[in-house]
């Protein structure tokens, strides 16, 4: 009897250390679960913090153990060693994107809903987690970048406000390069660009290369703009009777100093407002980006909140106080409304 009484004694500094570790997993999931729509990176955190409970109690767990103390140095040698080496080959394992995303999402390199380019694939990030991150491309459909390769690879991130678009032409030598940047400007100021100017690109042997650059207020309409700027180059060019060819121009047919200009047609021109090809190709990135939105506006909110809970503590007045109750109720209304809000977006995501 006195035997198993020992055994239960050992093994109970074991027990409880496990069962701790079980109930803190269990409120590190309550607690985020809580704040479900307050942190950008709930489930990244909430991983990282129960990765490093489980890591702490993996080495409690050994050392209250009821064996020798070489016994258990031994144990934690050989975890040690299974430490150092998933570390050591971190950069081409899970380790690895799990190391890169909380490197990636500690720097805030970009959020949910902007325009990214890694290589060469361009397009809106959707989401991001501790493993990878899903952006939707230019053609609508959808690709998972594992962290490690963001994290070894440089990232564009386009500016939201006043980024540049350009587009390049390659002319003779027999046009003014006066004429060529007037005309370019023209058809720049035309798609909406602001502040055009031409940059001389390259001289080559029978042609000169010209690129021409304008601000945009909205990337929103990054990829229709770009197009826009390419059909007004066009047009602007052929209005002014400038070939875009350069003398390399060949055509077999014999003619007699003909220039090749497309005539303009304007009978079939829809001069109605179309929907923007952005709003549809990169429909759920748009998603992404107006809950990030909501979720800067919780916390504005909470942030006016805090303010008026401090000029409620330091106001004497029944009326003002009353006033200052009434705002109080009404930003926590509104806030539950976003809450909700997000929370259905969030599951018909998942559905």
């Amino acid at each position: 009897m006195d035997h198993i009484l020992r055994i239960f004694e050992s093994l109970a500094q074991p027990t409880v250390v496990l069962l701790l570790i079980i109930i803190l997993l269990f409120l590190n999931a309550w607690f985020f679960k809580k704040i479900n729509s307050k942190t950008y990176d709930r489930n990244i955190a909430q991983k990282a913090i129960s990765f490093v409970l489980i890591l702490i109690g993996i080495l409690a767990f050994i050392l209250v153990l009821p064996m020798k103390e070489s016994y258990k140095a031994q144990i934690l040698s050989f975890l040690g060693i299974i430490i150092s080496a998933g570390i050591a080959l971190s950069s081409t394992t899970i380790l690895g994107n799990i190391i890169a995303g909380l490197m990636n999402n500690s720097m805030n390199r970009f959020r949910n809903g902007d325009l990214i380019k890694i290589g060469d694939m361009h397009g809106r990030v959707i989401r991001k987690s501790i493993f990878h991150t899903e952006i939707q491309l230019q053609d609508s459909n959808f690709i998972t970048i594992p962290n490690l390769f963001i994290a070894n690879n440089p990232v564009k991130l386009i500016r939201k406000n006043n980024t540049v678009i350009s587009t390049s032409v390659s002319l003779g030598y027999d046009i003014s390069h006066n004429e060529i940047e007037a005309a370019l400007k023209a058809a720049a100021l035309s798609t909406g660009l602001n502040d055009p100017y031409v940059y001389v690109t390259s001289l080559g042997d029978f042609s000169v290369v010209y690129m021409i650059h304008g601000f945009l207020d909205d990337s929103s309409s990054f990829f229709t703009t770009t197009s826009k700027l390419n059909e007004n180059v066009l047009d602007e060019l052929h209005r002014r009777k400038i070939e875009i060819v350069s003398p390399t121009f060949m055509n077999q047919r014999r003619v007699e100093n003909q220039i090749f200009i497309p005539k303009k047609n304007d009978e079939n021109v829809d001069t109605e407002e179309e929907i923007s090809p952005e709003n549809l190709i990169f429909d759920e990135a748009i998603k992404s980006e107006k809950t990030e939105i909501k979720k800067d506006y919780i916390k504005t909110i909470d942030k006016k909140q805090e303010e008026l809970k401090n000029k409620l503590k330091g106001t004497k007045d029944k009326e003002e106080k009353e006033k200052i109750k009434s705002i109080i109720k009404r930003n926590e209304e509104l806030k539950d409304q976003i809450l909700t809000n997000i929370e259905l977006q969030l599951k018909n995501k998942k559905a």
